[in-house]
């Protein structure tokens, strides 16, 4: 990850942030991009004069001090609000510009296909229900009412002049909903996708829209052009026309075949060497599924039962056997063999004084132990039953 360059910044915004965008930022993007981010987001917003809506000019050492902010942790958080569409980052030589983007809307980050599809993979469908139904607003019953509302025309004699800044009352009038997440998928070949296709079942034939549409659901899914070419030809309504809500639930049943997943997961692409750190946090959390899944798409059922009972009857940190798990499926060559054999390893594992996830990841991959020095402090910490601090 880059270093923060001592360069002087201001920051923008065009709108006011509102109750409902604050609402939106902490129950729907906060599950995707983590609480350090929109903590970055809020921090950033709050810097803002209430008059214009720029800030005065800081140095980045001055937002660090200002919140407490570490420079890796400020530039991870800055580079997922940028991915997710939240903060657009400007450059001129020894300047920087940071421009706050307005959130979408509730029902349009839900309606996102891609944002949508990540947080109800990321937090369960029954948790996203309870979000979604958070900001449903209960429709009133209007069938015994005639509307007598006075148009714009019936009440003005001019509409409103665009030269003037038709710009300035987009907030007032309601933000039009603006998808700012860029995916460029240049793994997938749009020409070839089409060259597969019938372009009858297109009503309006290729447009902008459509492409996007395409090349988002192959980037989250992972598919291939002769996959969405599958896909599209299975997307055609009872008129014969193509249904890109179809095509989204073909995709998604798809996937679900493949990989035995629900849905694709989100993550954050971090540097290509990943850190330790970050290793231990996955092995820490990453379920027996996506395990499985990630060394087998085709795992027979019957291994999740495997590793439940390894998780359960083997007395070490669930990092440590997911590390241990995933060492002997790549030994055995998908092959997990029995609870037996698991505790047979482990055995020996223990005997090596491996009981933090940290150690278990150098003994795979180097097969040292660790020092004595460390091995006794933690073997005490592992008797007395203290993983949670390790």
């Amino acid at each position: 990850m880059e270093a923060l360059a001592p360069k002087k910044l201001n920051i923008y915004s065009s709108f006011s942030l509102s109750s409902d965008d604050v609402s939106t930022l902490s129950l729907l993007y906060a599950p995707l991009i983590g609480s350090d981010a929109v903590m970055l987001y809020f921090s950033l917003e709050s810097l803002l004069e209430r008059n214009n809506l720029k800030s005065e000019t800081y140095t980045h050492q001055e937002i660090l001090d200002l919140f407490s902010l570490t420079e890796k942790s400020f530039l991870k958080a800055r580079y997922q609000l940028e991915g997710i569409g939240l903060l657009t980052t400007y450059e001129a030589g020894e300047e920087l510009l940071y421009v706050i983007c307005a959130p979408l809307s509730p029902k349009n980050f839900i309606k996102d296909a891609t944002l949508g599809l990540y947080l109800s993979s990321k937090i369960g469908k029954e948790l996203s229900d309870k979000v979604y139904n958070h900001f449903k607003i209960e429709k009133i019953d209007k069938s015994r009412f005639k509307n007598v509302t006075k148009s714009f025309e019936d009440v003005y004699t001019s509409v409103l002049n665009e030269d003037v800044g038709f710009s300035k009352f987009q907030y007032l009038l309601g933000r039009k909903p603006v998808n700012n997440i860029k995916l460029n998928n240049n793994k997938f070949n749009f020409e070839a996708f089409q060259k597969q296709i019938n372009l009858d079942f297109l009503e309006t034939g290729i447009t902008k829209q459509f492409k996007d549409q395409i090349n988002n659901l192959a980037f989250v899914y992972a598919f291939d052009e002769v996959q969405m070419a599958n896909l599209y030809n299975e997307s055609i309504n009872r008129t014969g026309l193509f249904d890109y809500r179809l095509l989204k639930k073909k995709a998604n049943i798809l996937y679900s075949y493949l990989h035995h997943m629900d849905a694709p997961k989100l993550i954050t692409k971090e540097e290509e060497n990943i850190e330790s750190v970050d290793l231990i946090e996955y092995l820490d959390n990453v379920s027996p599924s996506e395990i499985l899944s990630q060394i087998m798409p085709d795992f027979p059922p019957k291994y999740l039962n495997t590793i439940e009972e390894i998780y359960a009857n083997i007395d070490l940190p669930k990092g440590v056997l997911n590390c241990m798990i995933i060492k002997i499926l790549k030994e055995k060559s998908g092959e997990l063999p029995t609870l037996a054999y698991f505790k047979k390893v482990s055995e020996t594992w223990i005997s090596h004084n491996i009981f933090t996830t940290s150690d278990a990841i150098k003994y795979s991959t180097t097969f040292e132990a660790p020092d004595a020095k460390k091995s006794k402090v933690t073997q005490t910490k592992y008797k007395a039953g203290g993983f949670e601090s390790l």
